[in-house]
This record gives structure tokens, sequence and C-alpha cells, in this order.
């Protein structure tokens, strides 16, 4: 066997700093290098903490993102019009230097207990900041207030130590990481829930891998380029042009508070509520009972809230229609019973060909939350006879005048939501076209298609019913977007031209 001889282990020889070793401190990189013999000094333990803390907030500033995880709850004191008090409930919240908000418990505050800020976070004086008045500019524009939570720290556990000199010095033993809140003036445009998306595609510019894909689109027989929605490009530049950042101007500035002082970072808040501030009956300054918690506040997507979105957990469907049980049904409805569910009366042609817009007693739809009763109108709904060309046996198209809608009774506290719609038709059409002896349901079997335009209809949270009919399921309609069509077919017996007096007996289908 050969003998082997290893080198003793040395420790590499230190560059000089006139070679390659680098002038600066390693930053938030820096971290201990632990071996026998070294020796613990407080600095050494500032360099650990400093680098899991800097290394964590990293972290949460570039993956999770910033604003409020959950909790923060505001709720007031009300008392005709004005609350001296709001509390703010637990919660975690990230701010923008990835710092965490953690509030354990409830706090209360009245306007004497948060800072005020200017537009450019700036302290302003209490009195001259809530008195009317001010220069020309502020006075033409609309104002409102912004509660804001920051990141504060205050030093807690006063302690004496002796040094050897024999001389006490007072230090403090912990740091408690805490919570403050700031009033701060800003434009009412903020207020008001209009998120922006932060991912910016740009068009693409002429390169070599656009001429790539040029090229691998004529080698597939295409003769332009398909259309591109954002794809791989667009996320490469927006992330590329991101940087990791760092916390240098996420600087604490000392606040004296009547118990003390805390240090707090007044630059970076995190938004909870738009308020308004009024004078009570005291003529003290309090807080309107009208606080708006979400037009403002940022919210970090947690894995379950994302879950919930991939599913259109928050978009609104069709929950019921009048029509269930024949939708998409093999058997067909025989005709007395469609006629009656287009709410036709036997023995009342003359009442009815008088109605131009005639309630149905089937047709009718119900949402899953209120809907804005101005976006439903009757382009919202098509219902589409289809019936067999005599000659050429081609289906022809003739459409259900559909003239109007009528909301179910509005339960809402707002006039301007309902949670459904009768479809009205008009009754001469009905008695004419469709009770007629040339109506072609007298010809053969007639196949009935109604479509719902998820599109065109806007739920109370302001977005597009998720409408998409989902197999045989006549309920619950949505594939987790906003918007789509809800398609429904049947098919109606034919017309045998007989009217016994006992289809009149009463209307099947009734509206609940």
């Amino acid at each position: 066997m050969t003998n082997i001889k290893t080198a003793p282990l040395t420790r590499p020889a230190r560059k000089s700093k006139q070679g390659c070793c680098p002038d600066d401190d390693c930053g938030p990189g820096l971290k201990n290098n632990y071996y026998e013999g070294k020796r613990l000094t407080p600095d050494t333990f500032r360099v650990e903490q400093r680098y899991l803390v800097k290394r964590r907030r990293l972290l949460n500033r570039a993956v999770h993102g910033w604003g409020v995880v959950y909790g923060f709850r505001i709720e007031s004191d009300s008392r005709e019009g004005s609350a001296r008090r709001i509390t703010v409930g637990e919660g975690l919240a990230f701010d923008t230097c990835g710092r965490e908000l953690i509030q354990v418990g409830c706090t209360t505050l009245t306007p004497d207990d948060v800072i005020i800020l200017d537009e450019r976070g700036q302290r302003l004086d209490r009195e001259k900041a809530w008195a009317a008045g001010g220069d020309e500019e502020r006075e033409s524009r609309e104002w409102c207030w912004l509660l804001e939570a920051h990141y504060a720290e205050q030093s807690v556990d006063p302690v004496q130590v002796a040094d050897p000199c024999r001389c006490d010095t007072d230090e403090w033993d912990h740091v408690c990481e805490t919570v403050r809140y700031t009033l701060r003036r800003v434009s009412c445009e903020v207020c008001r829930c209009h998120a922006e998306c932060e991912l910016d595609c740009q068009c693409e510019k002429a390169s070599g891998r656009e001429g790539r894909d040029h090229s691998e689109h004529r080698q597939h027989g295409s003769t332009s380029t398909p259309p591109r929605r954002g794809g791989c490009g667009c996320i490469c530049e927006h992330v590329t042009a991101l940087n990791p950042g760092d916390d240098c101007g996420c600087r604490l500035r000392e606040i004296e508070e009547r118990c003390g002082h805390v240090r707090v970072d007044l630059c970076h808040g995190v938004p909870l509520a738009c308020v308004e501030i009024v004078r009570d009956e005291c003529e003290n300054w309090a807080f309107h009972v009208a606080i708006d918690a979400c037009g403002p506040r940022r919210f970090v997507k947690r894995n379950d809230l994302l879950f919930d979105l991939i599913q259109g957990c928050d978009l609104t469907r069709i929950s019921a229609i009048g029509w269930h049980e024949w939708h998409r049904s093999e058997t067909p409805v025989p005709f007395h019973e469609f006629l009656h569910a287009l709410g036709y009366v036997h023995g009342g042609d003359r009442e009815e060909r008088e109605r131009p817009g005639m309630p149905t007693v089937r047709f009718w739809v119900e949402f899953s939350r209120p809907v804005r009763w101005n976006t439903l109108r009757p382009d919202c709904f098509t219902m589409t006879a289809l019936g067999a060309d005599i000659e050429s046996g081609w289906w022809r198209e003739f459409r259900v005048p559909i003239v109007g809608v009528e909301p179910y009774p509005n339960v809402e506290e707002r006039s301007d939501l309902v949670r459904g719609a009768v479809l009205l038709i008009d009754g001469s059409w009905l008695v004419d076209a469709v009770k007629s002896k040339w109506s072609i349901f007298a010809r053969d079997d007639t196949r009935v298609e109604i479509e719902i335009h998820g599109d065109f209809i806007i739920d109370c949270n302001g977005q597009a019913v998720d409408a998409n009919a989902i197999g045989l399921a006549s309920a619950r309609s949505g594939n987790g977007t906003p918007g789509g069509t809800f398609r429904s077919t049947f098919t109606v017996e034919r017309h045998e031209g007989r009217w016994p007096d006992e289809w009149a007996e009463g209307n099947q289908g009734a509206k609940p």
C-alpha cells in the first residue's frame, strides 16, 4: 500500500490591502466565524444579530412584499357621527423595509395618540394641521387623513453596569419592537381602491431573440408572429430590473412621548384606513364614524389567500336559474310547459297582446352576491330558438324579443343592488309567434339556447360576474376568472295545436 502524506492544515495568508482585499466591512453579509478559543464580546453578538435580522428582512421584502398580512381591524366607538376613540385590533404586517409590525392585542387610539404628518412625511402641529385655513394650493385640493402603522423600537428594563473605574453606567437590558400610528395628509385619490399593477411589460425591442422567434415561426409555416401576452419575456424583463435593495434609508427617529422616548420610522408606514377628523359636541377633536379601511389598505397575499384567488372565491357567480330542470336535459320539454314558462295564461290573449313587457315565469336568474342594477339590462340575456328550414334542412336562428328585465324584491340596503332578475318579453310576440299555428314550434322539436353574458353584469365589488357554464351543472357557474358566458340548452316538443283547459290550472316553475 502506498503511503500518502498529508500537508498540515494551515491558515491561508491574508492578502494585503494593496492587493484584492476589499476596504468595506462587507455590509449585511458579515457573519461570525466560530473557532476554539474565540473571544465573545458584545460586538460579536451584534454582528450575529445584525446578520440574521438583515437577512430576514431582505427575504421579507423580496419574497413576501409589504402590506397587511392579516388583522389590524379598526372599529370606532361611535356617538352621534363622531368617535373619540377607535380600536385597532391585533395583526401582522410588513413594511417596505421588510420589518415585521406585530401587534398582539387591541390598541385604543384618540386623536391625541397619533403622530401628525404632512404630505411629505414631516411632523405637523396638531392644532394647526386640523384647523381650517392654509395656503391657496391646499385649499384648492381635496385632502384626506391616512392612518398608518409604523415600525418602532423602545428601550426597556434599565440596568446599571459597573465599569473597572467603579463608575456606574446606565444601560437598557432589552429593546421592545412595537408599533406606532400616524395620520398623514394625503390626496383623497389615495383613499380610493385602485391597486395599480406593478408588473410593467414594455413592447419587445428588435433583438436577436425576437429574430429567432420569427425564424421558428416561419419554419412551422406561420406567416405572422402570433400575439404575445406577457410570458417569459415580460417576467424576465420585470424581475431583472429589480434589485435586492437595502435598509439604509429605514432610519428610526426619536419621538418624545408622555412615558418616555420611542424610536419610530416615520417614512415607511403601512396604510390601514382613511379617516376624517371632526369636532364633537364638546368641541374636541374626534374621529368621524365613516372609516374606509379597505380603500388604501395593501395586503400581503398569503398562500391560502392565493389559493382562494386562483379558485375565484372573490367572484360573484350564478347561483340558480328558474329552468334548472331543463338545463341540458335529454328529455324534451312539453310545449305547454314551455308556453307557461314564458308567462302565457290560457284565455288571456287580448290582455297579453297589450303587454309589451310581460314577465316570464321560469326564466329568472339569481346571483351569489348582489349585482349592480344599472348593468343588468336586456342585452345581458339572449334566448334563441333553432328551427330547421323546410327546404334546405339548415337550422335557422330566431331570437326571442327580450324587451326588459325585472329585479327581484330588493332586500339590500342600497337600492342600486339586486340579487337577480326576471326576463320580460313582448306579449304580442308570445301570442302571434309562439301560440300561432304558423309558429316554428309547430313544425318539429325546437332547440332553445339561453345565454347569460357575465362580462356585462358587474357585481357589488365592481367585478364582472364569473358566468362560465360547468358541464351539466345548472348552478354555481364560473371557471375562476371574471366574465364569461353561461349557455344553457334544452329541446321543446312540437306544438300539436291542441289547447286543453287544464293547461291553465296552474303555472309550473313559479318564481321563488
